[in-house]
């Protein structure tokens, strides 16, 4: 069989480090985004092979984990492969390595919806074409964000063009710049991200307006482990839910 592992290797480009000069967490995701598509088209689970098949991927949860960010001009290696479905639910895992020491993982949870009647589809391929990796998995899951109760506002912004992916739709990194364009600049510089974690719960499409929530823990400014939420303005839904851990 196939080996359910599949790797690629990254050099930290100028156009993905953030003003600490390291790779940020738009472009981590945007990495993570990369390889799973390789890797999907070429175990079959594609673009083209999905409209064909009348349905689409849809990210439901993603948790990154992160020891440290590289710098510019490191190349990292990211390993990437699929745990056995679950009910409803797929998973998809990731390592990164740096000169072969692991610097951080990911857990990400996927569902399949119909292309025409936009209902949830059981992913029922056949064991051997999901290939899953079945000697080894993360420590965790990626699970729904816990909700809080104060909530404050601190941003508003709109779709662009630029937002959008493929398929028209807000590629699934995006959101992660809208947060990160939501925190103040003070941060960006101080704090070192350990986590990041996110559910997905409705799309979004161009000319939205999302109003950006933030929420700390009682500890308050100084601690950080925020929550931060997207509320579609048109019709007061809940786009999103994120949590962040950092030092």
């Amino acid at each position: 069989m196939k080996n359910p592992i599949y790797q690629k290797t990254y050099q930290v480009s100028i156009n993905n480090v953030n003003i600490n000069k390291r790779l940020g967490l738009f472009g981590m995701l945007g990495y993570l985004q990369d390889i799973a598509t390789v890797h999907g088209e070429e175990a079959g689970f594609g673009i083209e092979d999905m409209i064909k098949d009348q349905s689409f991927w849809v990210l439901v949860r993603q948790k990154l984990r992160m020891e440290r960010f590289p710098h510019w001009n490191e190349v990292i290696e990211i390993k990437t492969w699929s745990r056995a479905p679950e009910g409803m639910y797929a998973f998809r895992e990731f390592e990164i390595f740096l000169n072969g020491e692991k610097i951080g993982d990911c857990s990400t949870v996927w569902m399949i919806l119909d292309g025409v009647t936009r209902k949830v589809k059981k992913p029922d391929f056949p064991m051997e074409r999901i290939n899953p990796r079945t000697d080894y998995h993360l420590d965790y899951i990626a699970h729904k964000v816990e909700v809080r109760d104060n909530f404050e506002k601190v941003n508003t912004i709109t779709v662009r063009n630029s937002d959008l992916d493929l398929n028209m739709h807000v590629n699934n990194t995006k959101y992660s710049q809208w947060i990160l364009d939501s925190i103040p600049i003070e941060l960006h510089k101080t704090a070192k991200l350990n986590e990041f974690e996110i559910n997905f719960m409705a799309e979004t499409h161009l000319g939205d307006e999302i109003d950006i929530y933030r929420a700390r823990n009682d500890e308050g400014e100084l601690n950080h482990d925020i929550v931060y939420k997207g509320v579609r303005l048109s019709d007061g839904k809940t786009c999103f839910l994120a949590n962040l851990l950092a030092d």
